[in-house]
């Protein structure tokens, strides 16, 4: 009487022909597999690692790459036909797979130039006569207690202590590629890219890199993506195209192991161009169910929320966004006309509203419009966006910074940043401003962790790059200070802010030739002065006729600025009477009084008691 199939066998048997069965399925998920099983996703999980120590997803690469190389050894149909017939959307991609798990090209196989060097699978081991089965097990002890005593070394014992560190769970999504025909289209991919990390940077124990930095890497160049993935400080990359044709869309994504290098889900959606938003949801819930995220109630619901159904009111929205990030008074003027015209295609656009009261904030701050019209329609806004999704985290951003900046209502503002963190754990600007209003408090210590983390979520943003860097120079950190400058200048050479503060580091550290130079860039770029002037200027009294130039013939957006050049020039009194005058006229901004530059006036008693008066407590 024949021996009957173990459990494990028929098992695996019923898995295999599954997985066989859907070759020819370029959608054929983990999730299907499973459900054709009669199993839960996690149940799968365990049996198949239990008795094969793969995962689901590597077991069907795995079975796809054998069957492919079958194909190509037989020669029935080219490499990328053969792709297709085992369930790849894309013939380069499966290249490269083959290539990595084999060694050798599928082309080479095909013309049978290549030998694949194939080593012994489960069920051939099983098989094996008992003289080679002895011989693999005896093998298999002496790597056994190889790999033993490596761990008794330090090394050996630091991996084991690691391995028991939970892996972070954390993603970037890079630039989708625009297939399309007009280029146009690729304002569109962007959006894509946008509305799926807004979905995902809802959810609790994911880190997901802001946009901002991942834009760092649309050109891909010589980078790999384990490269990427280092620089960017995450363990998954996510990538994709967009191709859309009149009233259709197609979208391939590919979710990759950044560490192993390795695409643990290969997925293209083709469908009406109106199901666009009904796709994001899913990618959104794809990529939860491969990292093995467990959701909340209301984080599933915002996966699949969709904060406009209209496509034109979409685009706007993006174009509106782009603008911003430059951060410039014609992009920020331009992003108001994008964010309204969003609006005025959908009224019930909350993230747009939202988005357009960052811009009626960031606009008086920087001089561009009356502070009390920025600080209402801002204001205005966030509210009216929190009415229409009371758990958008942008919103509650906004809030607190007026709360901070303009109101002075220092309870209202920190109760709306833990909110704002809370609702949208990824929200890098959420840091960035808490961390400001934490520094104004005088809690240096406890706004350098908070910016830390701004920069772990966006490490390429010049916006966040500079607010750290000036917060290690309101530290005194001035070396540190100089470094974070030097990346804020890296990544945008021709904004004004970083040069300024780099010239205010140089005269902290009393570098006088290189704070010359780092003046000279700053009135260029500013368009205030010619350089040779500059030249003529210090020559009659150094440093002091430079400064005191600046205050006699230049102009400030800002005028908190003024105070720090006379306090530079250790005119005190005249920088207190300035800051007297601002907080009179309501222009004073509370985060200007930890300025190093005022370190020597802070007994003073008119600075105490401009800071009373502001509600702060003294430093």
């Amino acid at each position: 009487m024949e021996d009957l199939p173990s459990m494990s066998d028929q098992f695996l048997g019923k898995i295999n022909q599954l997985i066989e069965e859907n070759f020819d399925n370029e959608h054929y998920s983990v999730e299907d597999l499973a459900k054709q099983a009669g199993l839960s996703r996690s149940m799968l999980h365990r049996k198949l690692i239990k008795f094969t120590g793969k995962s689901a997803s590597d077991l069907i690469m795995e079975k796809r790459l054998m069957r492919a190389r079958e194909m190509l050894e037989k020669d029935v149909a080219t490499a990328s036909e053969i792709a297709y017939k085992v369930g790849f959307s894309s013939p380069s991609y499966f290249n490269k797979v083959f290539k990595n798990y084999f060694h050798v090209s599928p082309g080479d196989v095909r013309k049978g130039n290549a030998i694949i060097h194939q080593y012994p699978t489960l069920d051939q081991l099983k098989e094996a006569p008992v003289g080679a089965w002895e011989k693999i097990r005896r093998i298999g002890l002496i790597i056994l207690a190889a790999l033993l005593a490596m761990a008794l070394t330090g090394a050996g014992i630091y991996y084991l202590l690691r391995k028991n560190t939970p892996i972070e769970k954390s993603i970037a999504i890079l630039p989708f590629d625009n297939l399309s025909p007009d280029a146009e289209n690729q304002y569109f991919a962007d959006g894509i890219v946008e509305d799926l990390l807004n979905r995902i940077s809802q959810i609790e124990g994911l880190k997901v890199i802001s946009r901002t930095s991942s834009e760092m890497f649309r050109d891909k160049g010589s980078k790999t993506i384990p490269e990427i993935a280092e620089l960017l400080g995450v363990s998954y990359i996510l990538e994709g195209t967009v191709q859309r044709e009149s009233d259709n869309i197609r979208i391939n994504i590919q979710l990759i192991d950044a560490k192993r290098d390795d695409h643990v889900l290969s997925k293209r959606y083709d469908r009406n161009l109106s199901e666009v938003f009904k796709i994001q949801g899913e990618i959104a819930g794809q990529i939860a169910s491969e990292l093995s995220l467990v959701l909340t109630d209301r984080q599933t619901i915002a996966l699949n929320q969709n904060q406009t159904t209209s496509l034109k009111a979409f685009e706007y929205k993006q174009l509106g966004r782009h603008h911003l990030n430059q951060r410039t008074q014609e992009g920020l003027f331009a992003s108001v006309k994008y964010f309204r015209l969003a609006i005025k295609e959908d009224p019930d656009y909350a993230l747009a509203y939202a988005e357009l009261a960052d811009t009626y904030f960031i606009l008086p701050w920087y001089g561009y419009i009356d502070r009390r019209t920025g600080r209402d329609s801002a204001i205005s806004l966030a509210r009216k966006a929190l009415e229409l999704d009371k758990n958008l985290g942008e919103a509650h951003t906004i809030l607190g910074a007026v709360f901070h900046e303009f109101d002075l209502d220092y309870d209202a503002a920190k109760e709306e940043f833990h909110k704002a963190i809370a609702t949208k754990p990824n929200h890098s600007p959420a840091y960035q401003y808490y961390s400001e209003f934490l520094c104004t408090m005088g809690k240096l210590q406890e706004a350098r962790e908070v910016m830390n983390k701004a920069i772990q979520l966006d490490p390429y943003s010049y916006v966040i790059r500079y607010a750290s860097a000036l917060l290690f120079y309101k530290q005194e950190d001035y070396q540190k200070a100089l470094a974070e400058n030097q990346i804020c200048q890296e990544l945008n050479n021709v904004h004004p802010w970083a040069v300024l503060t780099e010239f205010r580091i140089y005269m902290k550290l009393k570098d006088k030739n290189a704070a010359l130079t780092s003046f000279k860039r700053l009135v260029k770029i500013t368009d205030n002065w010619h350089p040779e002037k500059v030249d003529s200027v210090y020559s009659i009294g150094g440093m002091n006729s430079l400064l005191r130039w600046r205050l006699k013939e230049g102009s400030f957006s800002r005028k908190n600025l003024k105070a720090i050049y006379y306090a530079m020039l250790g005119d005190y009194e005249t920088a207190l009477d300035i800051l007297e005058s601002d907080l009179n006229e309501g222009l004073l901004e509370p985060f200007v009084l930890t300025e190093p530059e005022f370190k020597n006036i802070r007994s003073d008693p008119r600075l105490i008691a401009i800071r009373k008066k502001l509600g702060l407590p003294p430093l």
